[in-house]
């Protein structure tokens, strides 16, 4: 893995840790009624999300191994 693909990938964590971050508050702040807690409950249980955030971290690993 080169420089530019850590830089990416760490990019990326730091995206979804905001992401993750926002919602907690947001239901902290508002309570964690219907509206903050839907979009971390449909991650939870929408296969189809986890396959394409598997295969993004497969690309981005296996773009870094075959250089």
């Amino acid at each position: 893995m080169d420089s530019s693909d850590r830089a990416l990938l760490g990019v990326a964590g730091i995206v979804g840790a905001l992401v993750l971050a926002v919602a907690l508050a947001g239901g902290a702040l508002f309570g964690f009624g219907e509206s903050a807690a839907r979009p971390l409950r449909l991650l939870a249980v929408e296969p189809l999300t986890w396959i394409v955030i598997v295969a993004l971290l497969v690309a981005v690993v296996g773009n870094a191994y075959i250089d």
